[in-house]
């Protein structure tokens, strides 16, 4: 197999920046998506579902309320005092907050038996990563008389259907709604992220074909843009056709493979 040495220098240079803001997008979506997903996914991945992260979002969202409402004091008994905790008033704005995570609870130990259930990874009868299976309801959903895309399942339909839950939770004063329009957001940005990448690599092998393609015509010939898919080179060409040629040789290498 060939390989574009001037596709590779040219066009294949990574975006430092980007690359890191999409690293650190995706360490913050993963809790949120998963706050979700246990409610309207199935049959997750073996290294995507991950039980510990479903317990320690479980302990640190069962301290929130309190915290934000009492802050560093609910650790003195000093300056507890200065405040009159009022229970019917506490669970009045965060009984549905903790009945949330009883759900969340329930759900995750669900899907961990799901986990365990599912043929093993190390004999190739399942993929790690997996993220799940769509919920019925979502993937019977039609738009114009089609079937919806998956795509707008994933990074429209279904965070929506948790921020609607959670605005109207909101409505009524429940801070559970507030937690709900949050996730349901960065879940909806996420997915986005990840068809991001991933039309960027379908279209990383597209341009790499056509500059494979194209790349010694328009060196050696003078080919236009416009007649070479709009593919240009950028760079001085020898004047010489013959140098032109056994320069363009040079474009391409093979690559080895290494057998273990």
């Amino acid at each position: 197999m060939k390989s574009n040495r001037y596709f590779k220098s040219l066009y294949k240079r990574t975006n430092v920046i980007k690359e890191t803001l999409l690293s650190i997008f995706f360490g913050i979506g993963s809790g949120p998506r998963l706050l979700l997903e246990v409610f309207i996914r199935r049959n997750m991945g073996e290294r995507y579902f991950s039980f510990s992260t479903a317990i320690f979002l479980l302990v640190v969202l069962s301290i929130i309320p309190a915290f934000s409402q009492y802050g560093f004091a609910i650790f003195s008994k000093v300056q507890m005092s200065y405040y009159q905790f009022n229970l019917f008033s506490f669970l009045g704005k965060n009984l549905t907050w903790y009945i949330f995570l009883g759900a969340f609870l329930y759900c995750s130990i669900e899907r961990r038996k799901e986990v365990k259930s599912l043929p093993s990874v190390y004999d190739m009868a399942r993929f790690s990563l997996s993220a799940g299976t769509i919920h019925r309801e979502f993937c019977s959903l039609k738009f114009g008389g089609n079937p919806v895309e998956i795509r707008t399942i994933e990074t429209l339909i279904e965070p929506a259907f948790f921020f609607v839950i959670g605005f109207m939770l909101w409505v009524f004063d429940q801070n559970v709604g507030n937690l709900l329009m949050f996730c349901s957001v960065i879940y909806s940005l996420s997915y986005k992220a990840a068809y991001y990448q991933g039309d960027n690599f379908i279209m990383d092998h597209i341009d790499e074909m056509i500059c494979g393609e194209e790349l010694s015509a328009v060196f050696i010939d003078g080919k236009k843009p416009e007649e070479a898919r709009g593919f240009s080179f950028y760079g001085h060409r020898p004047a010489n056709i013959q140098t032109r040629r056994r320069v363009a040789e040079t474009f391409f290498e093979k690559e080895t493979v290494e057998v273990l």
